[in-house]
């Protein structure tokens, strides 16, 4: 079975605001991060007035999932301790700035 049939999807999602605007919270492979920037504030206008926001938070970091879930970055969950399952490049940069 698919795991991203709509049938499998649950029914919460089909109230949230950004159904059909994967692009916005998924970005392209080598994304230059002043883009990546843009994209991310305009996802998280979109989170911010979602009716479903707390749902969709809780599964990205059951989940440990990747893009932006929930009002949230992949940096962000794994910040709260919900690091998604293959680190981000920005967030293997990020690490080696911080040590």
């Amino acid at each position: 079975m698919d795991p991203f049939a709509v049938s499998d999807r649950p029914s919460w999602m089909e109230q949230a605001a950004c159904k059909g605007r994967t692009s916005l919270f998924f970005g392209i492979a080598g994304e230059r991060p002043e883009r990546r920037a843009r994209r991310e504030a305009a996802a998280r206008k979109v989170c911010a007035g979602c009716p479903v926001l707390g749902p969709c938070r809780a599964i990205a970091r059951l989940n440990r999932e990747n893009g932006f879930w929930g009002g949230e970055t992949e940096e962000e969950r794994a910040a709260a301790g919900f690091a998604p399952r293959s680190i981000s490049r920005r967030a293997v940069q990020e690490a080696a700035r911080a040590s």
